[in-house]
């Protein structure tokens, strides 16, 4: 289906576009209120003209261009579902020819799974760059923000760390983490966030400092070490390994919990030459939480694998 084509339908819809960006159409979301209770005035709803697929990036709402029609028109069969059949005749019945909107149905499906799965940089423009107060907060620095290219879902308070493929920098999904609440959320969900790494395509040689959180490359890069990247949490697969021994000089930033302390002994079992974070000077379980002088002590100090468990004296 054409853009203009889309754009008609949407018009009858009486959804109005805010923005267009290539293939990828932006409005207020038809869905909101019927799912949150409340009228969308932040537009997060996106509909990519090719394919009908859409999704809502601050309610869910989800589907291809039948579930569209049938919820905006409110056609729903005896048993309460969505009427796909009816939304069909409404399209054909309202066009001016038919014909332009043929659709094969089981193409349209595959279509559909594969752009909600297949995220666009498009879909970045709904977050914002994180507020002062929050980076402050963190004792983030803007400039490291910028860097990483850490965003901000204000309408949630979430942090969006960016999941990129190491070799195409392609866009896969990302991160959320609440910034005052208890939510974690990758996106979309099955996200193949184990290979790649946060951070890799920002190294540039040297020391690499390998994290669980995309938050503490944050922290590493705002006083001014380079170098970090992060695995988006405690497990470690094999393609992360094979990018992370490409690294000049390796050194594992682990967590200081149980996740953690495994991971970091699953990596002393490794013919891997590293070094490890210590932390023995603190009560801190990571690095997010840690002051300048006791990041800087950490890695100093730092213990290397010749040393087997005795690499980790604080893991008792």
């Amino acid at each position: 289906m054409k853009l203009e084509q889309m754009e008609n339908i949407l018009y009858r819809l009486s959804i109005e576009p805010v923005s267009i960006r290539g293939s990828e159409i932006l409005a207020l979301c038809p869905g909101h209120k019927e799912i949150t209770g409340k009228e969308d005035h932040n537009p997060s709803w996106w509909i990519n003209s090719g394919t009908g697929a859409h999704i809502c990036f601050s309610c869910g709402f989800k589907g291809n261009l039948w579930s569209l029609i049938a919820t905006v028109q409110g056609y729903r069969d005896a048993n309460g579902f969505l009427d796909y059949a009816d939304a069909k005749d409404w399209l054909y019945l309202s066009a001016d020819n038919p014909s332009l909107y043929d659709m094969d149905d089981d193409a349209e499906d595959e279509s559909v799974f594969k752009e909600v799965i297949d995220i666009t940089e498009a879909r970045l423009a709904v977050f914002d760059l994180p507020p002062e107060h929050a980076l402050a907060a963190r004792g983030f620095t803007k400039q490291a923000a910028i860097k990483h290219q850490l965003l901000w879902d204000k309408n949630y308070s979430n942090w969006i760390s960016v999941i990129r493929d190491p070799y195409t920098n392609k866009l896969l999904g990302w991160q959320e983490k609440g910034f005052s609440r208890r939510y974690f959320r990758n996106y979309p969900t099955g996200v193949e966030k184990s290979t790649t790494l946060f951070g890799l395509n920002q190294y540039r040689g040297g020391q690499m400092i390998v994290l669980e959180s995309p938050l503490d490359v944050i922290r590493l890069e705002s006083i001014g070490i380079s170098g970090g990247v992060a695995t988006y949490g405690s497990y470690v697969s094999d393609i992360q390994l094979e990018l992370i021994k490409d690294a000049n000089e390796i050194l594992f930033a682990f967590d200081n919990d149980d996740a953690g302390n495994k991971t970091s002994a699953r990596m002393l079992d490794l013919p891997i030459d590293a070094w490890y974070f210590n932390y023995s000077h603190t009560d801190m379980k990571d690095i997010g939480a840690m002051s300048k002088a006791e990041i800087q002590t950490g890695i100093e100090t730092a213990m290397h694998s010749v040393n087997g468990l005795g690499a980790l004296p604080w893991v008792s």
